[in-house]
C-alpha cells in the first residue's frame, strides 16, 4: 500500500496541493489490503454537565426509543449506529470540582502537581496521544489534530480548563479554536507533509478576493477523468463544502486585518471573541474537522466545544445566564434553561453524524470508518458530580463495534471505553488507560 496521499496523488501525476480537496477515494487502490478504508478516532465535548433525568433513551438493548423532548431525541436517525453506555463510573483526581473531572476525562489520569493551578495538569497523556503515536507513521499529514470553539472563553482556571488533551505528562495540547489558521493549517500541511500551497500564495488570493480553489482549479479537472463518477460527486460535494466554509471566512476579512493601500481597518469577518459568534464557529469548526478526517489529513482529531467552567450565554435558544453560573442553579426555571442548551448542543451533534454519513466510504460512509466518542465533563453541574458519564458512541470504527445499542454498564467504568477505543484504531498493546480507572476493554460492546 502507499505510505502517505502525497503517494498515491503522485500516481495520479496530480499535485500534492489536492490533498486537502480530495477525500479517500472508494474506487482506487488507495484503499488498504482487502479493500478497507482507514479507521478514525474523533473525540468530542460539551461542557458543564447534563440532565441526566432528560438525557438517556428507554426500552431494551436494541429496541430503545428517544422520548418526545429528550435531550438526544435529534440523535434518533442515527440510532442503528449508535451506543449508548448509561451507568460508566468515572474517576477524578485533584482539586477543583471542574479541574478534577475535566484533567481526568480523557487522561484517566492524576495531576502532576505543578503548572495549571489545583494541583496541575495530567500527569499521563490523553488516549487520542496514546492512539495517535502508536499508529504506523506517514500514514497522514497529521499525527493528530485539535479543533476547538472559544476554549479559552471567559471562565475559571484559563490554564486546567481550556485543554482537554495532553501530549504527555504536564504537556497540554491546546486547541485551534481560531477557524482562519486551522483553514490554512490544513490547506498547507506541515513541515513534514507541505500540500505546495503556501501562506504567501493564500494571502495573495485574499487580498484579490479570490478562492484557494484557484491554485488547484486545473489539476482538479485533469483528475475528474481518471476516477469514477460516484468519487468525481464525493470530490465536488467536498470541494463545495470547503468553498462555503473559505467564502464565509474570507469575505470580509478577518477581524483586526489592515486595508494594505490605506492603512486603515478593514470590514470585520467572524468575531471570534463574541458570544455571539458562538453558533457559527462551531459549525465551521465541526466541518473542518470532519473534512479533515474524510481527506486524511489525519486519523485522530479531538473538537472541543467551548470549555469546561463555559460561560457562553446561550441567547439564541431563550437563555441570557451564564452556562456555568446556570450549571449550579437547581430551580425548576433553572432546569429547563439547562435543557435547552443540552437540547442545542445536540442538535448539533446531529449534524455532525449527519455530515460524517453523508460522506460514502465503500460500502458504508465516514461514520461507519470512525468511532466518534462523545463525553460531558460533568454529569450535573451543581454537585459537580462526573458519574454515571454523560457519554455516547457513533460509528461502527470499521465495523469492529456492535451498534444500535442502549447498554446498562453499571459494572464498567468510563476508562475501559478508552481503552476499548485503543482496540478499536488497532492499538491493542493498551490494557488501561491513565492509573485512575480499571484495566481492560468493554468486551460487550465489540462486534
Amino acid at each position: 500500500m502507499m505510505r502517505s496521499r502525497r503517494d498515491f496523488l503522485g500516481k495520479l501525476g496530480m499535485s500534492a496541493a489536492l490533498a486537502p480537496f480530495v477525500p479517500y477515494l472508494s474506487s482506487r487502490a488507495e484503499a488498504q489490503p482487502g479493500g478497507a478504508h482507514p479507521v478514525r478516532l474523533l473525540l468530542l465535548f460539551n461542557p458543564n454537565g447534563s440532565v441526566p433525568s432528560r438525557y438517556w433513551p428507554t426500552g431494551g438493548e436494541t429496541d430503545f426509543t428517544f422520548p418526545v423532548g429528550q435531550i438526544t431525541e435529534s440523535l434518533a436517525p442515527y440510532k442503528a449506529k449508535m451506543i449508548f453506555p448509561q451507568g460508566l463510573s468515572r474517576p477524578r483526581a485533584g482539586g477543583g470540582g471542574h479541574e478534577s473531572a475535566f484533567r481526568t476525562m480523557w487522561t484517566g489520569a492524576g495531576q502532576t502537581g505543578s503548572g495549571g493551578g489545583f494541583g496541575g495538569y495530567t500527569a499521563e497523556p490523553s488516549v487520542d496521544q496514546i492512539i495517535a503515536k502508536a499508529l504506523p507513521p506517514n500514514q497522514t499529514t497529521f499525527p493528530s489534530l485539535q479543533f476547538g470553539v472559544q476554549h479559552d472563553g471567559p471562565g475559571a482556571n484559563p490554564s486546567v480548563l481550556t485543554v482537554m488533551t495532553y501530549a504527555a505528562a504536564g504537556q497540554p495540547l491546546a486547541p485551534d479554536s481560531n477557524p482562519y489558521t486551522t483553514f490554512d493549517r490544513l490547506m498547507i500541511g506541515s513541515s513534514g507533509a507541505p500540500t505546495g500551497i503556501t501562506q504567501d500564495a493564500l494571502d495573495k488570493l485574499r487580498a484579490r478576493r479570490q478562492s484557494v480553489l484557484d491554485l488547484v482549479r486545473d489539476d482538479l479537472k485533469a483528475l475528474a477523468p481518471r476516477i469514477d463518477r460516484s468519487d468525481r460527486i464525493k470530490i465536488e460535494q467536498h470541494v463545495t463544502g470547503l468553498s462555503s466554509i473559505e467564502k464565509r471566512l474570507n469575505m470580509p476579512v478577518m477581524p483586526g486585518a489592515m486595508n494594505s493601500c490605506s492603512g486603515t481597518p478593514a470590514a470585520k469577518g467572524i468575531d471570534l471573541k463574541a458570544n455571539e459568534s458562538f453558533p457559527e464557529l462551531l459549525g465551521i469548526q465541526t466541518s473542518l474537522a470532519v473534512s479533515a478526517l474524510a481527506c486524511n489529513r489525519t486519523r485522530v482529531a479531538s473538537l472541543q466545544w467551548s470549555r469546561s467552567f463555559s460561560q457562553v450565554r446561550h441567547t439564541w435558544v431563550g437563555v441570557s445566564a451564564e452556562h456555568h453560573t446556570l450549571s449550579h442553579m437547581t430551580s425548576a426555571a433553572n432546569q429547563e434553561d439547562k435543557y435547552k442548551i443540552e437540547r442545542w448542543y445536540n442538535l448539533r451533534m446531529a449534524e455532525l453524524l449527519h455530515q460524517m454519513d453523508s460522506i460514502p466510504e465503500g460500502n458504508g460512509t465516514l461514520l461507519d470508518n470512525t468511532m466518534v466518542l462523545y463525553c460531558n465533563d460533568l454529569a450535573e453541574g451543581a454537585p459537580h458530580s462526573v458519574a454515571p458519564a454523560i457519554c455516547w458512541v457513533a460509528g461502527s470504527g470499521g465495523g469492529k463495534l456492535k451498534t444500535g445499542r442502549y447498554l446498562k454498564l453499571s459494572g464498567s467504568d468510563w476508562t475501559q471505553l478508552m481503552v476499548t477505543a485503543c482496540h478499536v484504531m488497532g492499538v491493542t498493546s493498551v490494557n488501561q488507560v491513565g492509573s485512575l480507572g480499571k484495566q481492560g476493554d468493554i468486551a460487550t460492546l465489540l462486534a
